[in-house]
């Protein structure tokens, strides 16, 4: 089955935490459901159109998440701080809203009519419990957390669910060989971008307000900028892909025209003032690039598309949702 990984970026220079909401079985788990009108109480941490999300999914989802962060980054981990929050506080929250999305998804795929064949999620079940048994470690692990047969056979089938909705997206979205190279003429590949940062905001705004009256932006960057690299480069980022920047960023950058200049863009890291500079389309590039480069870069293209349309569908979804959260149920 495939992995699906979602990363909080704390520093691109020292920490990139991988939120791993899969273990061997799959990323999503399956939410209890009780009557049309379930009742709230300290064991709901979530409402979804009325279905109820109980704190047991949480936990069980928890801990496959709270095992690979300790395996790799040690305990010391969930007490560190971003913006005044702690690691664990933002990946409990995470783990509450994948849990959201995948109730959304399974109700939205009934809808659609779509089906699992159980002797798929028994196949699958049958691979993984073969290899389990094979781990005494990862065995125990199950064990000690309640992870039992039915857990993952509800992984299982929400993961089969998953792959389906995100099947009829792509399908939605016709992306074939012929609409993928036209798209790809224009597609923006690479962007150059100087950047202000300012941690606190009343100053970013006075910031920003020197640079909209004319201000040099490279000298404000190289005397003002909070970014440690600034004395090296003065707040020169050159060019860069997609996938590289943290998402308000990229999502900033990536949307200016050449010699625009952004809003204040916050990030973790504080406030942004960017600078787009320059941008390259893949038909730009494709002088300096074999065959092989072009092609896998209209690949990452197609994979983008997609990935945005998913995104797109999702909060789709969620806009026209009752959703109730009760974190203070995860404390």
């Amino acid at each position: 089955m495939r992995e699906m990984i979602f990363l909080i970026q704390i520093n691109k220079r020292s920490i990139s935490i991988a939120l791993i909401l899969i273990l061997v079985v799959g990323i999503l788990a399956a939410c209890d459901q009780a009557s049309d009108k379930p009742e709230i109480d300290e064991n709901t941490v979530a409402r979804v159109n009325g279905q109820v999300i109980d704190y047991d999914s949480f936990k069980k989802n928890f801990s496959i998440v709270e095992k690979r962060y300790n395996e790799w980054y040690t305990e010391n981990i969930w007490s560190q701080e971003i913006n005044g929050r702690t690691v664990l506080e933002i990946v409990k929250s995470q783990v509450l809203d994948k849990l959201v999305t995948e109730e959304l998804i399974k109700q939205e795929g009934d809808k659609e009519g779509i089906t699992i064949d159980q002797a798929k999620v028994d196949e699958t079940y049958n691979s993984f419990k073969e290899r389990l048994d094979e781990d005494e470690a990862l065995k125990t692990f199950y064990e000690e957390n309640n992870l039992d047969e039915e857990f993952v056979r509800k992984q299982i089938k929400m993961e089969l669910i998953v792959a389906e909705y995100e099947k009829s997206v792509i399908e939605e979205l016709a992306l074939d060989e012929e609409k993928l190279e036209e798209i790809s003429k224009d597609y923006i590949v690479q962007v150059s971008a100087r950047h202000i940062l300012i941690k606190d905001e009343t100053a970013a705004k006075e910031m920003l307000e020197r640079v909209k009256s004319g201000e040099d932006f490279t000298t404000l960057a190289k005397e003002y900028s909070e970014d440690p690299s600034v004395a090296d480069n003065d707040g020169d980022m050159g060019y860069f892909p997609r996938g590289v920047m943290v998402p308000e960023f990229e999502e900033a950058a990536f949307t200016l025209d050449v010699g625009q200049i952004s809003e204040l863009v916050k990030t973790d890291y504080g406030y942004h003032i960017i600078r787009v500079d320059g941008k390259k389309t893949l038909e730009d590039l494709k002088a300096e690039m074999t065959e092989e480069q072009i092609a896998g870069e209209k690949e990452s293209i197609r994979t983008k598309l997609i990935q945005d349309e998913f995104i797109g569908k999702i909060e789709e979804l969620k806009s026209k949702a009752n959703i109730e959260t009760f974190e203070e149920n995860i404390k």
